[in-house]
């Protein structure tokens, strides 16, 4: 890590290094009340929708106001509104003005080509066609839960999804029924127009009733289309045609005048696929909103290419074993927009039968072939980084010409891999994870110390999440990984600190999805049974709290939130945020927290995995930082030591040791050697790490270890021999 130096004057320097001083603070007073402002996020659902206007209603208009929090939508449908103090959100409706060739429809992976506006009762925070009927039923008198009943009785739909994300739940009838309702223009065009249907909602209600008297049947999903009347009616082809007006009803090219069957269609259909060959090449045209469906037989233990080519229009690709493939259940799809060719691969250990359909978004020709391709294993690095961390504590590692010189993609939750990942000379490409896809989730997220959350701005990096939601991360990095490299996939993981918990968190749940991708992993400092300074939270829990109490009383409490601040950042004796102790992960690595229970007890899920361990003994337990006050290092034991910075009290000492000397917690600084050894939790079992590599090095702190380069190299030698990646 980056040598901490004394920065600063020295008479400053004895005002705030000494435990036990105090902050100054501002005697005078304003009497003015004092606006802060809060985020309030609304999510736009079609599909997600990007680059819509989203406001809050706070005149009870029912109308766009200036003076009204507004705020676009982001690519992941999410509008952050900025609200003061003086307004209640939850007491307003929310508004939403998708615009015609402006807003981005995630679902339809386009732009939209009708404006329409959607809304969500007062206290809703997602906005879709369904919040806006739950709305206009609300306007006509209807109490909120009154008017869920009635919109899910009339739709056949959950009344539990009504107001949620149907998407992130998966639900595909509530997600076509949406997509539907928009498309056939059921919603006006402004906030203004949906006023006026609230107040004459007539119109609206024949649309509905007539769309739901065409999809009455749950289990069969029908087109719908507006009729030269403008009335709604069967679309029995999907062909944006309703069929009184159609001429080709069931689109199978055959004039209803000459089909026998005009309803059925009798080429390429679900019912009836086409025969496809390997290496046949299969030259077709098909109209917009339509599907074409294929059967290919493969032989065993075989890489498959399937393509499509020759491309005069947006079209997509599903391919799906052993069933068919739908909008929403594949195994694998491409759909890039307008592009020339569409391709999946897909790696089979045993023949199968496969099911190959392309959709077309407009009229296209195209051209279908099935190959075998060369099976090629992509080897796979994933690093984790630990607590109050980042992605660049790799640095050093993937800067080493010994390991991917300077090439390593940095990951954070569903973003998606691009371009190509480089490798190295040894064929292997290197992912750094980024923590803290569920910090800011208010419905996931843990608080800390005195009510601590997340600063957006500070990144959090994982530090406000469980370590089952830090697994959940690994599982969708690996998932990312394996859809942009193929299912030939190899990786270790390489976790440092509460990296490596992270790691075993997705690798011990058995509900986590492709670990059998993970051939090794590989921890370093990693606090296996915790870390006895995982104790300070819960003494200041128990001891210290609220913390204004204790600001100026000179006392214990006063001492330990100086060491708080400190560390943060907030005090001028770091300069620099080191560690936040307010943090909830600093809680869950204490020895005896669940967190860490529960994991150990479900050790032996630790299975089909090349175990490493790299740990340190050389550094006396509470030394954070090296060449701090005047060329000493940083030690939680130095209290009250003239120029040593702020210290913990004793008596919080004594509570973290619980017992233990400090000499028997000998380690890294923060993590005893004991516990950064995962082999002292699986020999009770009766089973052994499988490599391990243990250092004695003077003053190797916990921060510091992912710089090791030797070791970390020695290490790594000895896992790609073991996983095979040598020969």
């Amino acid at each position: 890590m980056t040598t901490l130096r004394l920065i600063g004057l020295f008479s400053f320097f004895l005002l705030t290094a000494c435990g036990g001083g105090s902050d100054s603070s501002d005697s005078s007073s304003d009497s003015r009340p004092v606006i802060t402002y809060s985020n309030y996020t609304i999510t736009a659902i079609d599909g997600y929708l990007q680059n819509a206007t989203v406001w809050l209603d706070t005149q009870n208009s029912g109308k766009f106001v200036s003076s009204n929090p507004t705020a676009k939508t982001d690519d992941k449908g999410n509008a952050i509104l900025s609200i003061s103090n003086t307004i209640v959100a939850r007491d307003y409706a929310v508004f939403v003005e998708a615009k015609q060739s402006v807003t981005f429809d995630k679902g339809l992976d386009r732009l939209i080509t009708n404006s329409f506006t959607l809304a969500a009762p007062a206290g809703e925070q997602i906005a879709t066609p369904f919040s806006t009927l739950v709305y206009l039923k609300m306007k006509s008198g209807l109490t909120q839960n009154a008017a869920i009943a009635e919109v899910s009785n009339q739709l056949q739909v959950s009344g539990s999804r009504l107001l949620t994300d149907f998407i992130a739940a998966k639900d595909e009838r509530m997600t076509l029924i949406a997509a539907d309702l928009v498309r056939l223009d059921v919603f006006p065009t402004s906030a203004q127009q949906l006023s006026n249907v609230a107040l004459d909602p007539t119109k609206l209600n024949e649309d509905i009733t007539k769309y739901v008297d065409i999809q009455k049947d749950i289990n069969s999903f029908k087109g719908v289309a507006r009729n030269s009347d403008g009335t709604l009616e069967l679309d029995t082809d999907i062909d944006g045609v309703a069929d009184s007006d159609d001429s080709d009803i069931d689109g199978d090219e055959i004039p209803n005048d000459k089909d026998a069957y005009p309803y059925e269609f009798d080429r390429l259909t679900a019912k009836s696929p086409g025969e496809l060959l390997l290496s046949q090449a299969i030259d077709e045209v098909l109209l917009a909103e339509q599907w074409h469906y294929y059967k290919l037989e493969t032989p065993d233990d075989i890489l498959l290419n399937v393509s499509l080519s020759q491309l005069t229009g947006d079209l997509d690709l599903y391919v799906k074993q052993d069933a068919l493939p739908t909008k929403f259940d594949y195994d694998c799809r491409s759909n890039k927009s307008y592009q020339s060719a569409e391709k999946c691969l897909q790696r089979l250990k045993q023949g199968q039968t496969h099911y190959i359909a392309v959709a077309a978004q407009e009229d296209s020709n195209y051209r279908l072939q099935a190959v075998l391709d060369e099976i090629v294993v992509s080897k796979v690095s994933l690093l984790l980084h630990g607590l109050a961390s980042n992605t660049e504590t790799w640095d050093k590692l993937v800067d080493d010409d010994s390991f991917y010189s300077g090439s390593c993609h940095i990951l954070k939750s569903h973003d998606e891999i691009e371009p190509q990942p480089q490798v190295n000379s040894n064929g292997e490409s290197c992912f750094r994870l980024s923590f803290g896809g569920y910090d800011r989730d208010t419905n996931l997220r843990s608080k800390g110390l005195d009510g601590k959350t997340c600063v957006s701005a500070l990144g959090c990096s994982g530090d406000f999440s469980r370590f089952e939601l830090l697994g959940k991360e690994v599982e969708t990095a690996i998932e990312q990984i394996v859809d942009k490299l193929g299912s030939d996939t190899e990786i270790i993981l390489l976790g440092h600190s509460r990296g490596g918990l992270a790691a075993r968190a997705y690798l011990q749940n058995a509900a986590s999805k492709h670990k059998d991708y993970v051939k090794a992993l590989v921890t370093t400092g990693t606090p296996h049974q915790g870390s006895p300074l995982g104790r300070f939270y819960r003494f200041m829990e128990l001891n210290c709290l609220p913390q204004r109490s204790y600001d100026n009383d000179g006392g214990m409490c006063e001492d330990n939130w100086e060491v708080i601040k400190m560390m943060a950042g907030e005090r001028w004796y770091f300069g620099k945020n080191l560690m936040d102790l307010r943090a909830p992960s600093i809680d869950f690595l204490s020895p005896e927290s669940t967190e860490i229970t529960d994991l150990n007890n479900n050790i032996l899920a630790l299975e089909n995995v090349i175990t490493a361990q790299l740990s340190y003994r050389g550094t006396q337990f509470g030394i954070l930082a090296e060449n701090i006050g005047l060329g000493s290092d940083y030690d939680l034991y130095k209290y009250q030591q003239f120029l040593g910075g702020d210290h913990p009290h004793p008596s919080t000492l004594r509570y973290i040791e619980n017992g233990a000397s400090r000499e028997s917690l000998i380690g890294d600084g923060i993590v005893p050697s004991y516990s950064q050894q995962l082999s002292n939790l699986l020999a009770p079992h009766g089973r052994n790490i499988d490599l391990s590599l243990s250092k004695d090095s003077y003053n190797v702190l916990h921060t510091e270890q992912t710089s090791q380069i030797t070791d970390l190299h020695a290490m790594f030698e000895s896992v790609r021999s073991s996983i095979g990646w040598s020969e």
